[in-house]
């Protein structure tokens, strides 16, 4: 077997054959191409991880299986990407998965030299557009990021492993919400030769159904903590563009903060023990208006902050 190219790292847990049948479409759409497979278990009670090792041996292909035990996933990631041998990595998740574009991605990378490459999904209920294959400015890319502008998914993207092992990228292992958009951010702050790539992604049919296990209600708090750090990432390495920080403070920070709020709400939660909380974990602090929030957020935190019984 020569160098390998690319490494896909797979979170799963209890996906029935789905994960073998990644393999095997990934495996034929990369025929020529040298990839290894790492497979993440978390936990699983079903027969998918068996099915997955059989799959990538009756196939001749690269692969192990990490159990990741009770460790978190992004604890799993982590493990996944050191132990990746691969010049560039991916994550794909059972639940969320798009069509051949690895080949368009790895060719983009080589031709560009880059460390970071996505493509702009369409937007639901829009026609799928092309995006140029061109370099994107990451700090230009992290103010639209902010702003929300632009929109790119975790689960279709190619980084340089090299670049993310240089700059010490990793997962926060203690965020279970808000750790793909840390890690994102994070790996933009580095200033990665970013390319976007010229491909339409296209959604696979046939992936099961997200879990809802409640994760989004449970632990919508570590979003904000996730934010936090990345805002102390971005002071530390943005000293020279006060623009990243003033827009981090005065836009994402109360945005996410915001959306938190609007979770809280809707599992019935009182706007006096969300407001309550917030004070306690220090939050409130961050729902500053600055020249950089935009009108809409300005007008949420105003009604927040003075009119909190009638926020919806």
């Amino acid at each position: 077997m020569g160098v390998v190219e690319l490494s896909v790292i797979i979170p799963s847990k209890n996906n029935k054959h789905h994960v073998s049948s990644i393999i095997k479409r990934i495996s034929a759409e990369l025929s020529e191409v040298e990839v290894e497979f790492i497979v993440i278990d978390m936990n699983s009670t079903d027969n998918s991880v068996l099915w997955a090792l059989e799959e990538i041996k009756r196939n001749d292909l690269r692969g192990c299986v990490i159990q990741s035990g009770g460790g978190s996933i992004c604890s799993a990631l982590n493990t996944g990407i050191y132990k990746s041998d691969g010049k560039y990595i991916t994550f794909v998740y059972p639940s969320r998965q798009y069509k051949n574009y690895f080949a368009d991605y790895l060719k983009t990378a080589d031709d560009c030299g880059a460390d970071f490459v996505f493509a702009v999904p369409p937007r639901e209920g829009t026609a799928p557009r092309k995006t140029p294959s061109d370099s994107v400015d990451p700090s230009k890319l992290l103010g639209e990021l902010i702003r929300s502008r632009v929109y790119f998914d975790f689960t279709a993207v190619m980084l340089k492993r090299e670049y993310l092992l240089r700059n010490h990228i990793k997962f926060y292992e203690d965020c279970s919400y808000g750790y793909a958009e840390a890690f994102i951010y994070n790996v933009l702050l580095c200033d990665p030769k970013t390319v976007c790539a010229d491909t339409t992604l296209e959604r696979c049919e046939d992936c099961p159904a997200a879990k809802d296990n409640g994760a989004e209600n449970i632990n919508c708090y570590e979003r904000i903590d996730a934010m936090l750090k990345v805002y102390e990432n971005i002071k530390l390495q943005r000293k020279d563009n006060l623009v990243i920080t003033e827009l981090f403070e005065g836009q994402k920070l109360p945005s996410v903060i915001m959306s938190v709020v609007d979770i809280l709400l809707k599992q019935g939660f009182s706007y006096q023990a969300i407001k309550r909380s917030f004070k306690q974990k220090g939050y409130s602090e961050h729902l500053r208006i600055t020249g950089r929030t935009s009108p809409e957020l300005r007008r949420k935190l105003l009604q927040w902050k003075y009119l909190p019984w009638t926020y919806k």
